[in-house]
């Protein structure tokens, strides 16, 4: 596996590693240089057809509820890794609340950009507080979820492991049967928007699931619905619930 450092304009340095297609888990944890985690929190989602209330509330959590609790208790985050809806959020979050917690992106090569890597209006920049990234091959969004989840069932092995969903659409959804299939319980933000809302509301049986795929994650996964007016103290509570059990500090 080729790696390298990434060095961004805000000073941040983050170590990126081209990932072949197939690559075990084990080996890309070991090319990342990765601590032993003492948890793991996948985030999942985007940030689209949200209003300008629902993104201040979502950034909110993400930032004081999410990277504050992965800072406070030394929590390895895993999400698409580019400067876009909620990736960027948490970010912004671990800049703000610092710690040396991983922050680990994994998207495809092809479509993205970073400082001294490839020119192209056409790809999407790498958010500039990730700690680690990991590129992989394929050329569509989506390419990149099977590394991603071989990534976290071997960096989660044997640890206690969450994802939280905020907004979403089809990536977000193969991600989410993803996490159902590996068991991982998913924290769903209802008022989000989309996907979250989607799951949320088949959950709570108020509407019918709108197609097989959340027909099956309602049926099949560990859902926690979490309300986004609930607030960002709420949400680390519930993280911290859910990883280490109501002692958590």
């Amino acid at each position: 596996m080729e790696s390298w450092t990434i060095t961004f304009s805000n000073g941040n340095q983050a170590r990126a590693v081209y990932v072949p297609t197939g690559a075990e888990g084990a080996a890309i944890a070991a090319a990342l240089q990765l601590p032993p985690p003492r948890a793991v929190v996948m985030i999942s989602g985007g940030a689209s057809d949200m209003s300008p209330i629902e993104m201040a509330r979502l950034r909110t959590l993400l930032v004081e509820g999410v990277a504050r609790v992965a800072a406070e208790e030394s929590i390895t985050l895993i999400d698409g890794g580019t400067q876009a809806g909620v990736m960027q959020m948490i970010g912004e979050g671990r800049a703000a609340r610092g710690g040396d917690a991983p922050l680990i992106g994994v998207c495809p090569a092809a479509l993205v950009t970073w400082p001294g890597g490839p020119a192209d209006d056409a790809r999407v920049p790498l958010e500039p507080n990730h700690t680690h990234f990991v590129l992989t091959d394929g050329d569509r969004w989506g390419a990149e979820t099977e590394t991603m989840f071989a990534l976290a069932a071997a960096l989660s092995n044997g640890i206690p492991s969450v994802a939280v969903l905020a907004n979403g659409g089809s990536i977000a959804r193969d991600e989410v049967l993803h996490h159902v299939r590996q068991g991982r319980e998913i924290i769903v933000i209802r008022g989000s928007g989309r996907l979250a809302d989607e799951i949320a509301a088949a959950v709570g049986g108020g509407t019918e699931p709108p197609d097989d795929e959340v027909a099956a994650i309602v049926r099949n996964g560990c859902i926690a619905v979490f309300d986004i007016a609930d607030g960002p103290e709420a949400l680390a509570a519930l993280v911290r619930q859910k990883l280490f059990g109501e002692a958590a500090t």
